[in-house]
């Protein structure tokens, strides 16, 4: 049976959910190489779920791959872009800061009839928005709240020097837009990065995050007004059982994207064995 050739790019909470979500064998898809900056990383992925796929840069498991899932940090974001652009291979993108930072790029990725999949998250509402754009929004905000935990090491925390240690109740740790909020908490925040790609733009998404002591799930309040009327979501995860910082749905939402490519590539397979190469935008 045809599989999607998949390539991983940071191979830790996110690459190991794809993992087990691929030993269940109802998605068509094969992990064929792994790239992480600490190579341990790979190969603890590759000898824990046996995988077999190379392990080597990003320049060879982009190649290599029908499919490329980044999963590492904002900084990776650019590199993993221009590579898949150079290579003509649509790829996931979990790292929404870095894709913020980096605008330009999904305008160039257009042009090659590369498909950057921005992934839901974890957060759920995105579909309502994409929707209520057809007529235009005029108002987004989203409320996160964390436990303080969740957010530590965040480098707007260590910038302004707020310490979350010993906090009793509910602070407000910022109100931006979604741009400011990608730079301050990149490892926290994709959802407010999700929802303004996905709406009326990182500079016009209101983004305030909670700092909670008495919570211990993630939890996104979204809010929004339109031609259409009213939205209001609200999303209460799980944290992952490996990175407090991420939600369990993230990883969910990235199996979900990466079942619905390999499904449509394996139809196509199908019944297109002469596959144009020129691929759909489906940005």
């Amino acid at each position: 049976m045809t599989k999607y050739k998949v390539a991983i790019v940071g191979c830790g909470n996110i690459g190991a959910d794809i993992c087990i979500a691929l030993q269940k064998g109802d998605i068509p898809a094969e992990i064929v190489a792994l790239n992480d900056i600490d190579e341990s990383k790979a190969q603890l992925l590759k000898r824990t779920f046996r995988l077999d796929a190379e392990i080597c840069d990003l320049d060879k498991a982009v190649s290599l791959a029908d499919f490329v899932i980044e999963s590492a940090v904002s900084s990776v974001v650019e590199p993993v872009i221009r590579t898949c652009i150079k290579y003509r291979k649509d790829c996931l993108i979990m790292s929404l800061s870095g894709l913020l930072n980096n605008l330009h790029l999904i305008e160039e990725a257009k042009k090659n009839y590369i498909r950057i999949k921005i992934p839901s998250g974890a957060v759920c509402g995105l579909d309502g928005i994409r929707s209520a754009m057809e007529a235009g929004l005029h108002r987004v905000e989203l409320t996160t709240r964390k436990s303080p935990q969740a957010l530590m090491g965040a480098p707007y925390l260590i910038e302004k020097n707020i310490d979350l240690t010993n906090i009793k109740e509910p602070i407000i740790v910022f109100e931006g837009n979604a741009l400011e909020a990608g730079k301050a908490f990149p490892a926290n925040i994709n959802v407010a990065c999700a929802l303004s790609l996905y709406g009326i733009g990182p500079k016009n998404t209101i983004v305030r995050i909670i700092a909670d002591p008495n919570i211990k799930e993630n939890m996104h309040e979204v809010y929004a007004e339109g031609a259409f009327g009213r939205l209001q979501t609200t999303t209460v995860n799980l944290p992952s059982p490996r990175n407090i910082k991420s939600s369990y749905l993230a990883s969910l939402s990235a199996i979900a994207e990466l079942r619905t490519m390999a499904e449509d590539y394996v139809t196509h397979c199908l019944y297109c064995p002469e596959r144009n190469s020129k691929k759909e935008n489906n940005l």
